[in-house]
């Protein structure tokens, strides 16, 4: 609530008079408390020494106004600079969004640039910015390429603008980012993915949700967090999401912490590779994960304290049972692991068909 300037100016001289009050006590206190003398009739010298100190008094008091009046003055400025700049960046941010939902796939591509700076530059709506972007994704698009030229040159423009959404917000996701999104949640609920590179990219915090999100290749192109940390403090979420073609590596990956679930997610043709992964902390579960087809290889990589959980879980809260993951087809290779002694659970008796382990280990022996 805005004082008017007179209740402002008088309030600050009461609060003057106030102060001078308590200052002229205490210094009488520390004085021992001398008695005031009555001097008699005011002589001239005396009169002219009191007309100086309310000539004195009178300055301070239009100083006292003067300083209110220049601070509310300043604080005015600064509102209305402050309004004018999210102004700039609300008019920013509605510009950006309308190349984004354009026709034109350059116009688009222009909009998450223009999306990606200003998410740079508007840290108080960094987070709003980040959900346009992901929202784009969001949006449907055919994980195949049409038969017929014409939609087939529609779906490869298309697919170029979503690329680049997906190289904007990996690359604020590194630690050589000028401008870090680390930390920030991410939401690619349903996105169709056929490629992207998360290589290098730190996962500290948020939340990273990949739900019902379709993972599918073309030729070579494929879906990269090679080299990515997933710290502590980092929710990444893979559940319910199809893997099903093409390659999806997260070689020399580092899960130093947090949660990853690949709970009810479906391998059924893609090639996932965790090559000279590190497991050393956090969770990662595929509880109710279904793999019927493709390849998951573990090759090299080092088990030392990760909970990585293949069985079943029982959640008290909800009072039933997730079953454990479902073998029906896919090679999941654990053969040739470089460290072993934190291994996953499986909850079983005996190794489905297709589930390789390490020579000489029995999956009974297992959690």
């Amino acid at each position: 609530m805005r004082w008017p300037l007179s209740l402002h100016v008088g309030l600050v001289l009461l609060l003057s008079v106030l102060t001078s009050g308590i200052v002229a006590g205490a210094l009488w206190l520390l004085l021992g408390r001398p008695p005031l003398r009555v001097a008699g009739p005011l002589k001239p010298g005396d009169v002219y020494d009191g007309l100086k100190i309310a000539l004195a008094i009178v300055a301070g008091t239009g100083g006292v106004v003067a300083l209110v009046v220049g601070y509310r003055r300043q604080h005015l400025n600064e509102v209305s600079e402050q309004r004018e700049h999210n102004r700039a960046f609300t008019e920013r941010f509605g510009a950006a969004a309308d190349q984004l939902g354009a026709d034109q796939p350059a116009a688009r591509m222009a909009g998450a640039y223009a999306m990606a700076r200003l998410a740079d530059e508007w840290r108080q709506e960094r987070q709003t910015c980040i959900d346009v972007l992901c929202g784009y994704l969001r949006m449907p698009h055919s994980p195949e390429p049409p038969a017929d030229e014409p939609a087939l040159a529609v779906w490869r423009r298309e697919r170029e603008v979503r690329k680049t959404v997906l190289r904007l917000v990996a690359a604020h996701l590194r630690d050589d980012s000028p401008e870090s999104w680390q930390g920030y949640d991410l939401d690619f609920t349903g996105a169709v993915l056929d490629e992207a590179s998360f290589r290098g990219a730190r996962f500290t915090g948020g939340d990273i949700i990949f739900i019902n999100a379709l993972f599918v290749g073309h030729d070579r192109d494929q879906v990269v967090f090679d080299e990515a940390e997933f710290a502590e403090g980092s929710h990444v979420y893979f559940r319910l999401a199809e893997f099903r073609s093409g390659t999806i590596r997260f070689d020399r990956a580092v899960f130093s912490g947090g949660w990853v679930t690949f709970d009810s997610a479906r391998f059924t043709g893609a090639r996932v590779n965790f090559r000279d992964a590190v497991f050393t902390a956090g969770e990662i579960r595929f509880e109710d994960a279904e793999f019927s087809d493709g390849l998951i290889d573990f090759a090299g990589s080092t088990f030392a304290g990760t909970v990585m959980d293949f069985g079943e879980h029982h959640l008290r809260s909800l009072h039933h049972t997730v079953p454990p993951a479902r073998f029906n087809g896919a090679v999941v290779d654990l053969s040739h692991p470089g460290t072993f002694t934190h291994p996953p659970r499986f909850g079983r008796l005996e190794a489905p068909q297709g589930l390789l382990l390490p020579p000489g280990t029995n999956i009974s022996q297992l959690p």
